[in-house]
């Protein structure tokens, strides 16, 4: 069976995410995630997954999801903003529209501890409109709390007549996915 097919046409997140880069991302982490909604950190390995790393973020997440810090930013992601924005801070990186929307979805990640999908426009400073695809996934470095994101971001050509949208996973479409991907193992 496909993994983007359920037993019994559950419901299915893997469903929802339109760009290939983040369909493998996410089948690692739901892999790496086990029974808990959040991956372990030390799971994490980029030895796994080279050529998901240019389009990855791993960032710090604290007060909610509020306070974020880019530990590590893939070669495209820095490409598509002009720099390479390791080690900063999101209010350093943006503010505004921008800083409240990367709160609200990082806040998202870290309350509901579910992956996100969404998909809108970009530009950053004088550059071009692109059209941007992002899968923010929950992680945790203790087993608790998320305390960390990872997100897979990819660009297009900008899609102007594409809708916008913010998409948290539900429980059930976790559980379904983690099925049909366990019975492709087994």
């Amino acid at each position: 069976m496909p993994l983007d097919q359920t037993a019994q046409n559950r419901p299915s997140f893997r469903r929802r995410i339109a760009d290939a880069t983040l369909l493998s991302l996410y089948d690692y982490w739901l892999a790496k995630a086990g029974p808990g909604v959040a991956m372990a950190r030390d799971d994490l390995d980029p030895a796994q997954i080279p050529r998901l790393l240019r389009n990855l973020i791993l960032a710090d997440v604290g007060d909610g999801g509020r306070a974020i810090r880019y530990r590590v930013v893939g070669t495209d992601i820095a490409a598509a903003h002009g720099l390479d924005y390791t080690g900063m801070t999101v209010e350093e990186l943006t503010s505004g529209d921008t800083l409240d929307f990367t709160r609200r979805l990082y806040g998202r990640v870290v309350a509901d501890r579910v992956p996100v999908y969404s998909e809108g426009r970009f530009q950053w400073f004088e550059k071009e409109y692109r059209w941007t695809k992002r899968l923010h996934l929950p992680v945790s470095r203790q087993g608790g709390a998320v305390d960390m994101v990872l997100a897979g971001q990819i660009f297009e050509i900008d899609q102007s007549k594409s809708v916008e949208q913010v998409v948290p996973a539900s429980l059930e479409e976790l559980a379904a996915d983690r099925d049909t991907l366990s019975s492709r193992r087994g």
